[in-house]
This record gives C-alpha cells, structure tokens and sequence, in this order.
C-alpha cells in the first residue's frame, strides 16, 4: 500500500514538474513592439522606429515619454493616435544636445480609451557627444607619449589635467608631482583654438607664453587623431633636435583619456595664480 502511494505520489510530482516547464517555455506576446529597441545616436540625428501592435482595436494612443539618465523630461511629451494609423507605425525621434546628459530612453505606452495602461516597451539610445561639446565637458589626462614608436611620457606629464573652456582659455593643473627641473611651471596658459571639419575637429591650437617672454606667444598646432570615446589623440611636430638622437621635425602623437571634472582642478597648483598673468594673452585672436 505504501509503495503504491509512493508511487502515486511520484506520478504527481513529475506531472507537475512537466507542467512548469511547459510553463517557463511559454512566449509572451506582447501587444506592443518595436522593431529595435536600442540604438547609438548622435546629436541632431533622426531616430527611425517601428511600433507595431498585435491587436490595434484594443488600443486608442500610444503615449510617448523619456527620460535622461533616469530622470523624467517633463516637457517631453507625444502621442500615436491608433485610429488612422497603418502599423506597424515609423516613429521618428530627433535626438536633442540634452541627449547627451546620459542614456536617453523613449518609453512607448500602449492604453485603452480609459487611459488604463495595456503594455509599454523602451528604446534605449546611447548618444555620441559632438567633439566640441565632448573636448569641453571633461578634463584630460595624459596616458602615453610615443615618439619614434617609444612611449616617453613620465609620471609628472601624467599627472597632468588640462581643461578647455567655453571662453577660448585653456587651463593647466600640474599636479602634486612635478619634472626634475619644474620647467611646466614657468608657463602660463592662455588660448585654444580649434580648425573644424564640418562637425569634426581637424586641428587644435593652444597658446601659451613663458613668464620669463610674457610678449612672445608659443603656439603649438596638433593634428586631431580621435576625439571620441572618451579619448583624445593629438599629433604635432616638433623640433626636439637639442636633445640628442633626435630631429627637428619629429612626430609626437600623445593620446589624453576623459576625466570629470572636479571642483579640486588647480591651475598653477601651489604657486599664485596671479603671477602667471599675461597681459598680451587675446583668447580668440589667434
């Protein structure tokens, strides 16, 4: 009797179990899709997707919503009106500069003619910065020198922060560890300059003058390799002939990683800022 009851049970249990797992194989359908649901954008960009639904006659507006890093866009706001509309419906987003701010998600709610929520489904959009707006936003960092396909950069050049403003300066934190000789501080930072290419930034230009010439301005011209990805490569040329093994016209290509920017940046870190004014400095006149 026990073992029948055992046996009884058995069957039970394995039942079960098969029902569950028919279960957990089950396909949801849902009444509202889209044709992707992620995207790399960039700003200014038009955003094409299609929203379908499976049963249109239940539903009467698709509400369109977004958020930017988790945060709501309250004075965002749009509507697919089903009635009228052939689906699968091509919706078109213009991605916007805020975009940039952090991942942008579209959110699509599909309701009812009682404005009861029947299903939703999300576009998630990771936006490219423009390189302008992305040379400005963070401060960069050093990670390598190569010059004659040797990485020379030190560890007082990578300790360095430089920082581009909207205004045309640019700004140099030296850091806590400086060069034998300290020759980076008798520089006084002044003006930036980039040449563009349509949206992309050909060549940068920065501007600097040593206190002890304050009227003789020293400009160094780079070629822009990659400003994207939070990296910035920069190509120049220069006479490194007084040292030895090398020629005046050397190609030095050093590569800068994005850092946020802190309220800690200090330029001429430790010395008085006030000593490194330059009278003949003209941010935009170079």
């Amino acid at each position: 009797m026990n073992k029948r009851f055992l046996g009884f049970v058995s069957c039970l249990v394995m039942i079960a179990m098969m029902l569950s797992c028919g279960k957990d194989n089950e396909v949801v359908n849902h009444l509202l899709t889209l044709s992707n649901y992620s995207a790399s954008v960039s700003i200014g960009e038009d955003v094409s997707v299609g929203v379908n639904l499976s049963n249109p006659s239940a539903v009467s507006c698709i509400d369109v919503r977004k958020t930017i890093a988790g945060q709501v866009v309250e004075d965002f706001s749009d509507r697919i009106n089903v009635a009228g509309s052939t689906f699968p419906f091509n919706y078109i987003y213009q991605v916007q500069a805020e975009d940039a701010a952090g991942v942008t998600v579209c959110s699509f709610y599909a309701q009812d003619a009682s404005g009861q929520q029947l299903d939703a489904a999300d576009l998630v959009m990771e936006v490219a910065i423009a390189q302008i707006p992305l040379l400005l936003k963070y401060d960069w960092q050093m990670v390598s020198q190569i010059i004659k396909g040797e990485d020379l950069a030190k560890e007082y050049m990578k300790d360095d922060l430089f920082r581009y403003n909207p205004d045309l300066t640019w700004e140099k934190d030296w850091g806590t560890v400086l060069s034998v000789d300290g020759m980076e501080t008798l520089d006084a930072t002044c003006a930036w300059k980039a040449v563009m290419d349509g949206a992309r930034i050909d060549s940068l230009y920065t501007v600097k003058y040593n206190i002890f010439s304050p009227g003789i301005p020293v400009i160094t011209g780079y070629k822009v390799l990659q400003c994207e990805n939070r990296k910035l490569v920069l190509e120049s040329h220069q006479d490194l002939s007084f040292v030895t093994g090398y020629d005046k016209d050397e190609r030095v290509v050093e590569t800068f990683e994005a850092v946020s920017q802190t309220d800690d940046f200090t330029p001429y870190r430790g010395s008085d800022p006030a000593s490194y004014f330059i009278e003949n400095c003209n941010p935009g006149s170079y």
